[in-house]
């Protein structure tokens, strides 16, 4: 089981990445580190490269798809996703096994496969890129100056280990006196009358009394209801 030291520690560093990861990882993980030299590249490039992510065989990074049809998952135009498709093959990310073709009102789609190695590539870079730019704003005025990995969040302690962990409640006597509101003219009359039937209880006679007054009304009411 946990102690709150271990779930107060930092985490662990993260875990290397390969060309053998699936390829949607690399590219979630290329994207938390800032992209890299895909920063400066359109945002269709991006989005174009998200959506052959998810297309795409996790092992081997191979889609079968059409500009449309990626167009579609990306949000975009064809002709957006096609000069996106260009800057990738320029670049050597993603490399055409088969180009399409229109036959009739079908086409056939295109057979691309998306390098995983040049993503591994621009991991180190993307994230040596993203640590400058976090100290950077953390070392202007009003920003964390002490920020020894921009990278790494701290985890800190469920709010159940502290209420588990926490010290004994003080004893009653020590506790600081609540302030407590007046009360109002009805409750100090109930507690008056309270006082002085506590002080004066009633007779036995008197009980009788009342007993044998009630009973004549108590009789007429049955024989109504009857």
């Amino acid at each position: 089981m946990a102690t709150p030291d271990d779930i107060s520690a930092p985490p662990p560093p993260p875990v290397r990445l390969n060309a053998h990861a699936p390829l949607w990882r690399l590219v979630d993980a290329l994207a938390a580190a800032g992209w890299g030299d895909l920063r400066d590249a359109p945002q269709s490039v991006r989005s174009y490269l998200h959506a052959l992510a998810r297309l795409a065989d996790p092992r081997t990074a191979v889609v079968e798809t059409t500009d449309a049809q990626a167009a579609e998952r990306a949000g975009l135009s064809p002709r957006t996703i096609a000069r996106a498709r260009t800057w990738l093959q320029r670049h050597g990310v993603v490399t055409m096994l088969r180009r399409g073709a229109r036959q009739g009102l079908r086409g056939v789609p295109s057979l691309l496969r998306v390098t995983k190695r040049a993503l591994v590539s621009l991991l180190p870079a993307a994230r040596r890129a993203k640590d400058a730019r976090a100290r950077r704003r953390a070392a202007r005025p009003g920003g964390a100056a002490r920020l020894p990995d921009p990278n790494r969040t701290q985890r800190q302690p469920f709010p159940s280990w502290r209420r588990k962990t926490a010290p004994p409640a003080a004893p009653p006597s020590s506790r600081p006196t609540e302030v407590r509101r007046r009360p109002s003219p009805v409750q100090e009359r109930l507690r008056a009358e309270a006082a002085d039937a506590a002080a004066t209880p009633p007779q036995a006679a008197t009980i009788a009394a009342v007993r044998a007054a009630l009973r004549p009304l108590s009789v007429g009411a049955g024989r109504v209801g009857a």
